[in-house]
Parts: C-alpha cells; structure tokens; sequence
C-alpha cells in the first residue's frame, strides 16, 4: 500500500513494484509455441519448412521483376484495351453506353485495364458508383483500390481514404458498389514464391555483376617468391596489354596460371533465372516464349492461332469474369449483355479478312456495309436510280387522238 500512495502523491510509479512486475512473468501472446502446438497442426512438416504457403508479394516488389510486368501488360493491356458494347435483347449494339467511359476523367482503356490489373493480381475489383442515370443505372464510376475495401464480417463494406483520389473513410450501400470477382487465384499470392525468388536471383546477379570472381588468376610456383603489390600490378598490367596485342601468352616459372572455372552465363545465374520466369510463365497463364524462355523447338506458328489460343485459355477467365458482372440487372437493364469487341484482336491480314467477309455475304451472314464499317470505311454513295438506259433517247408521248363524230 505503501507504494501506491507513493505513486499517488508524486505521480511517477513507484520503483519498487516496477522491478516486482518486470520480474513477474509474462504470458504469451499471439504467437505459435513449437514445443505446445506442433506444425503437424497446421499442415507443416515444420515451422521452418521452405515448402510451406509464403506471404503475399506488394505490386511494388512484382513490378521490380520484368516477367511479371511483361506478363501484366500482355494481359491486362490486350483485355483492357479492347472495346466494350452493349447488346440489346433485339441483338442490336448500344454503342452509346456509358461503358464508352466509365470514369469521368479517365479514358476507357486506362480504367479497364486498372480493372484487369485488379483482377489478375488481387483476385478482386471494386468500383463505386459515383452518379445514376435518370433509369436508376450507373452513369459514372470511379476505381477503387481493392486493398482500401474491407467486407466485415456483418455485411457492411468500409473503404479508407486512400481508395480513390479525395475520398474520405466511408460505409457506401451495396447499390453504390460493383465488385468483380476473378476466377483465377490472385498472382500477388498464388506466385508469391516465384516472384521472390526471381528477386533473389536478380539480386545475386547484381552482387556478382559488382565484385564477380576473377575468369583467371596467377598464384606463386611452388619454389617461387611472393611478390609484392607493385610487383603483382605490374605483372597483370603487362598481361594484359599482352593479351590486346596478341592471344598467345606466356608464363614466367615463377608464376602458375589458373584458370577460375566460371563463365559469364555462370556469373548471371542464367539457367536458374530462366526457371524462376518459367514458374511465373505458368502461374499468370502465359506462354514462356511471350517472356523471352525458349521450351520447344516450335519454328512457325499462325499468328491468329496464337492469339485465339491466348484469348481463349489466358483471357477466358477474365473476359467472362467482367461481362457476366457488366451483364447483371444492377449495371444494364434485364436482357442487356455486355461484351468486349474481339475483332480488332483477331484481326489478320487483308486477304484473309476479305476472303472471310465474301463467303459471309455469300451466305447472308453479313452485310457490304457491315463489312465496310468493321473495316473503318464509310458506307458507299448509292447509285442515282434511272429509268432509261443512258445510250437511249426518251421514247416521245404518242399524240392523243381526236374523235369526231
């Protein structure tokens, strides 16, 4: 009691039951005891196991490795640079929606590929409905960054001040927002080992690129004498002024010539590199040799096979993902869908495009002016109609004739 009046009257705390509570022991918390709780429980061979699930990588850490900014840009740079239209229960387009531009001082192509973006690397998007048109639909959005929005636990949905540019904290409704979910794991988590070891390799490259090894190296001979700094600069000084002037060299008996055993693709880590952007290769669904690592002997492939093939198995997932979100009655009035334009996409040669626009008119697939305005041209002046043909005279009116009685 002593100490506590003590503490009371001088407002500082009392030494005495200071040092009796730092001897006191402290309870553990919110950390795993190896000895009590065994990793078995968490489905571990052990606490330190290198094959166990890695922390989430930032976009900060993924952008500074050139396989995952080249496998950003195939993907969300072709998707979200493709138009999007809005087909109407008749099958007509509205190319009018406000789909032209979501965001108000954003062009449309930045924000579908931040979309895109959001999706591949996080698994998650969200956009906020900033201004309803006079049906109830959106008229305008703006982005917000997934890592901003929290979902608790009791349904309500809570965005921090830096989810878009001068927002403060806010609990916005349900019809204010749009998420978009993606089918694929988030790469941030899904290829976190990946990522870090192309980080770890490149940063082992660099030490070597600073301070590597030497390719070859002089040691004494074994009865020689050991030389001093000045003698030993100016033996590598005429080595290697020898060496520009001619390739045969010679060693005097004193010295014994080494050869290092390292080669520059060594030095570089090449062929640990080349696995490192093939594991990423495989995670973003991209094919290797978009990211410079050679896997087959492949010597031609067709252009629009490859990019079909790309649409189909690397975009698939993420296309259906945005139209099928887009195509919902709270975006687009029922029996509206929404889907991207592929035909700049898979576009080919002249020929071939002409080839396949004949054969659809053919069949009454499509129309010339169709093709005329898929090809970016404007529609064709229709001829002026004639009644006579332009190498005849106009036949003169016969003459009435008279009747007389």
């Amino acid at each position: 009691m002593t100490g506590f009046w003590r503490s009371v009257f001088n407002g500082r705390p009392d030494p005495i039951i200071t040092a009796a509570i730092a001897t006191t022991e402290a309870p553990t918390a919110f950390a795993v005891d190896a000895d009590s709780v065994p990793p078995e429980v968490f489905g571990l061979t052990s606490y330190a196991s290198t094959t166990a699930p890695v922390a989430r990588v930032s976009r900060r850490e993924a952008a500074q490795v050139p396989a995952v900014k080249r496998s950003r840009d195939l993907i969300a740079g072709s998707l979200g640079t493709l138009p999007l239209v809005t087909v109407k229960p008749d099958l007509s387009v509205d190319r009018t929606s406000w789909l032209t531009q979501p965001e108000r001082d954003i062009p449309r192509s930045v924000t579908m590929t931040r979309l895109v973006e959001d999706l591949l690397y996080e698994g998650v998007a969200w956009w906020k409905i900033t201004s309803f048109a006079w049906d109830g639909y959106p008229a305008n959005v703006v982005r917000l960054d997934p890592r901003s929005v929290d979902v608790l636990k009791d349904g309500r949905i809570h965005v921090t001040g830096d989810g878009h540019r001068g927002m403060a904290d806010e609990w916005p409704t349900d019809a204010e927002l749009i998420r978009f979910d993606s089918p694929n794991d988030a790469l941030l988590v899904a290829g976190a080992r990946a990522i870090r070891q192309c980080l770890i390799l490149d940063a082992a490259a660099q030490r070597y690129a600073e301070g590597a090894p030497p390719l070859d190296y002089f040691t004494p001979a074994d009865d020689g004498l050991e030389l001093n700094t000045d003698e030993v600069t100016g033996i590598l000084d005429n080595w290697n002024a020898a060496r520009h002037a001619r390739a045969t060299g010679y060693v005097p008996a004193a010295l014994k010539y080494n050869l290092g055993g390292w080669n520059p693709e060594q030095l570089q880590l090449a062929a640990q590199r080349d696995h490192a952007v093939l594991e990423i290769a495989r995670v973003a669904g991209v094919d290797a040799e978009e990211l410079s690592v050679s896997t087959t002997s492949r010597t031609y492939a067709n252009v629009y096979d490859r990019r079909r093939q790309f649409l189909d198995f690397t975009l698939g997932g993420y296309r259906a993902a945005i139209e099928d979100r887009l195509s919902m009655g709270d975006v687009t009035p029922n029996g509206t869908t929404t889907r991207f334009d592929l035909d700049a996409f898979l576009r080919t040669d002249a020929l071939s495009r002409w080839s396949a626009a004949k054969v659809g008119i053919e069949v009454g697939a499509i129309t010339p002016e169709e093709v005329r305005e898929g090809e970016g041209r404007p529609a064709l002046d229709a001829p002026p109609e004639t009644t006579t043909s332009p190498t005849e005279e106009p036949m003169p009116e016969p003459n009435p004739i008279e009747v007389t009685a």
